[in-house]
This record gives C-alpha cells, structure tokens and sequence, in this order.
C-alpha cells in the first residue's frame, strides 16, 4: 500500500526518497570497489602475432598460456580478440596477465579493460 503525502508537500516526499536514495547508493558503491577475496574475472584484449578467427583455438592458447581459464568474449578484428579470465583471486590475475604479457611470440599486446570483478558462478 503506498505511503499517501499531500500534493503540495515536496519536503515531505523528499524526506521519505532520502531512505531509497541511502540504499541505491550504497548498492552502487559496493558494484564498484574491487572483490576482497574469493574469485575474480578480468575481461582483456589480447593481439595476435599471427591474425585468426579460431574463436575455441585463441581461448585455448591464452588459458594455456595465462595459466588459468579463459573464456572468448568476441571478435574484434583478425588480431584483435575479447576475453575474460576467470582467476582464483585477484593476485592469481596479475600473475597470468604477466604470463600473457611475457608470450611475445604469441600475442603482440595485451590490453585491460581497468577494473577486476568478482566471479559470478
């Protein structure tokens, strides 16, 4: 049943948002920051040395190489290729990314899309 508040009183309206306001920001920041623990997936882009379209072989190659699952996001160009790594934690990340930076003869840049999110499973 909706909470009645006469037409003409705006400070009251505003007064019963101020709750609302409260909770949808809170959700929002908490979105935001970066998981504490617990698993985490960073989407990256990866360029090819040698451009493909082998969407399951190029998913194969970078969790071979990172260490950990990857799984395809999308085709960008022949070199250029969308996918998320899903990782233990956070450090787990970081330490497969290093690998992927380091396979020069593979992937010619790895880039990142800034943030990493918790896992959703």
């Amino acid at each position: 049943m909706p909470l009645l508040v006469p037409r003409g009183s705006r400070r009251a309206r505003a007064l019963l948002a101020l709750p609302l306001a409260a909770v949808a920001a809170a959700g929002a920041l908490s979105a935001c920051a970066a998981p504490a623990g617990g698993p985490v997936e960073v989407r990256l882009m990866v360029k090819l040395t040698k451009p493909s379209d082998d969407k399951a072989g190029i998913a194969a190659e970078v969790s071979r190489v990172a260490g950990v699952p990857a799984g395809y996001g999308s085709l960008v160009s022949a070199s250029w290729h969308a996918l998320v790594l899903r990782c233990s934690d956070a450090s787990a990340c970081d330490a497969a990314i290093d690998r992927l930076r380091q396979a020069r003869s593979s992937f010619e840049a790895i880039e990142l899309e800034g943030r990493k999110r918790g896992a959703v499973m």
